[in-house]
């Protein structure tokens, strides 16, 4: 059987072709390309073979959460107010993180302590591969919306520590049974966890993602309050529309001036898209020392 045959017949009704596309090809394209840069292989067999996914129809006019979705969401991570675990930890500050960030839950939700730091006048996360996977594979440093800090952030960070924020570390790593089957990493089992919760508060709709949104919510949001596509960009971690925008890439401290014009989300009305100064759960500030 040719490996484009093998291809095709992994399609099934219980396997989707997008799944076999973003899993089982981009998977064996990944392993061969390995084997053809050492010289195990001539070439990589799967690098031209495609799997044709039928485009779904779509009937919901944004992949952004709607602002009943927000404030559903948002009001269930604020009712954790003595978070004591892992999990109630992430579910208290992971998701609001994404909110004011654009940032991928799982750059989250491998966060640790020591990746919390303090510059000059504003506080900022850096979301680097060596917490876990990150797409880029490149270090990126973001700053934290001043809302979240007055909500206590910082403080519950001070607790923690310098390890991870929203996981337990393995006291005793057990190694893979099957290394085609590799064990979930605890960020992504913690990733996994907050999608599942927030389809139980209700986020139903197929169509919008229950922890993605939240990158589509916020450069939605970014620039309609006039934050310049090249900084909501660097953000979010997206890639400069060209290659002049390379030149004039934004620093850390023009991220942290623009996310000044980032409106706050507010629990207390109907549209949670208004500006307001006020918060749900004010805690005092501080400083990561």
């Amino acid at each position: 059987m040719s490996h484009r045959a093998w291809i095709d017949g992994l399609k099934s009704e219980e396997r989707s072709a997008e799944t076999v596309r973003e899993v089982w090809l981009s998977a064996s394209r990944s392993v061969f390309s390995w084997a053809a840069g050492h010289k195990h292989i001539g070439k990589n067999p799967f690098a031209d073979v495609k799997v044709d996914v039928p485009k779904r129809s779509r009937t919901r006019e944004t992949k952004a959460f709607r602002s009943e979705e927000v404030l559903m969401i948002l009001k269930a991570a604020s009712a954790y107010t003595q978070p004591r675990t892992a999990r109630d930890r992430a579910r208290r500050w992971t998701l609001w993180l994404c909110a004011y960030s654009g940032a991928r839950s799982g750059e989250i939700t491998q966060l640790r302590g020591i990746d919390v730091e303090q510059r000059d006048s504003f506080h900022v996360m850096k979301l680097t591969p060596d917490a876990g996977p990150i797409k880029t594979r490149q270090t990126r440093i973001v700053p934290i919306h001043e809302h979240v800090i007055e909500q206590g952030f910082l403080d519950m960070v001070r607790q923690v520590g310098s390890g991870p924020l929203f996981y337990n570390l393995d006291k005793t790593p057990r190694p893979d049974v099957d290394p085609l089957k590799p064990r979930r990493s605890r960020a992504a089992t913690a990733r996994a966890d907050l999608s599942t919760w927030v389809r139980e508060l209700g986020v139903k709709d197929p169509e919008v993602s229950p922890t993605h949104a939240w990158r589509h919510t916020f450069k939605q949001r970014a620039a309609r309050n006039g934050i310049v596509e090249n900084v909501h960009d660097e953000i979010t971690g997206h890639a400069p529309a060209s290659e002049g925008r390379k030149y004039t890439k934004p620093t850390v401290e023009d991220m942290a001036e623009a996310l000044k014009k980032f409106p706050r989300y507010t629990l207390d009305e109907p549209s949670v898209g208004k500006q307001s100064r006020e918060t749900s759960a004010p805690e005092s500030n501080g400083s990561i020392a």
